[in-house]
């Protein structure tokens, strides 16, 4: 489906949406990449079930998301040893370009499109970092929300805010996601270590995540600054062929409802 709307049904979880009534042209207009990046916005992460889609097509929808992209192929077809090509652990490589400080711009979308998986499946689980945010009381919210964070990046250090509200909606989220190395600055080593393990413990429960099925040919996009990406297993099984890519520029101001979004 590709007109005037894309539909757009929730996920039975606490966040993530869904469309499977999609077609990806060869060279899609740019007004679909705004549709599913209002969608993205509003739900943090969207599924797409495309069984006709083509990896032209994808990468052509990927054109149309401008900014800075970075990109990894995974491709374990015809592997015995699960090897992920040049990379031994290729999950690695896209928590890395997927994480919620990998990028200073102010939108930073992931993709990932499977062309093939293992025989036996797969699934991938997203935390929201909005949602986590959303379930502490306001008091701890007001103890959270000025304190600022430093990454243990060395020379790529950067201090930032530990909480960030996002450009587009205005929700406030965590800017660190769970494997988050660092500390927390002007308070006490034991605090920072109790506020990034809190921050780890609500990422990690259920009710702030969703846990999703992979089919072939299925495309996950989500916004890196409200959710984080988790494969289960790793990507380095044989049967693998998924692409990944993110791209970060500016925010793109969402859509009102009558240029094409349907909830």
């Amino acid at each position: 489906m590709l007109g005037n709307a894309i539909s757009v049904r929730p996920l039975g979880g606490v966040f993530g949406a869904e469309v499977t009534d999609m077609a990806i042209p060869g060279s899609p207009p740019s007004v679909l990449s705004a549709m599913l990046a209002d969608a993205v916005a509003r739900y943090g992460v969207v599924i797409c079930r495309l069984p006709d889609a083509v990896s032209q097509g994808v990468a052509g929808l990927v054109q149309t998301f401008r900014g800075e992209r970075r990109s990894i192929v995974v491709d374990t077809e015809g592997a015995l040893d699960g090897a992920g090509g040049a990379h031994a652990h290729p999950e690695d490589v896209i928590a890395l370009l997927t994480d919620p400080l990998a990028s200073p711009a102010p939108s930073h979308l992931a993709f990932l499109h499977a062309e093939s998986l293992p025989r036996d499946g797969a699934e991938s689980i997203w935390c929201s970092l909005a949602g986590a945010y959303d379930n502490l009381s306001l008091p701890i919210r007001a103890y959270l929300d000025p304190l600022r964070i430093e990454p243990a990046n060395g020379a790529k250090r950067q201090v930032s805010s530990l909480i960030g509200r996002h450009p587009v909606t205005g929700r406030k989220h965590f800017r660190i996601g769970n494997s988050f190395e660092g500390r927390i600055l002007d308070v006490p080593a034991e605090e920072s270590d109790l506020v990034l393990d809190l921050v780890g413990n609500l990422l990690a429960a259920p009710e702030n995540q969703i846990r999703v099925p992979w089919s072939k040919d299925m495309i996950a996009i989500w916004d890196c600054r409200l959710a984080q990406h988790y494969a289960v297993g790793g990507y380095g099984a044989p049967g693998w062929r998924l692409s990944c890519v993110s791209a970060s520029g500016d925010a793109v101001p969402l859509n009102r409802p009558q240029a094409g979004f349907v909830p």
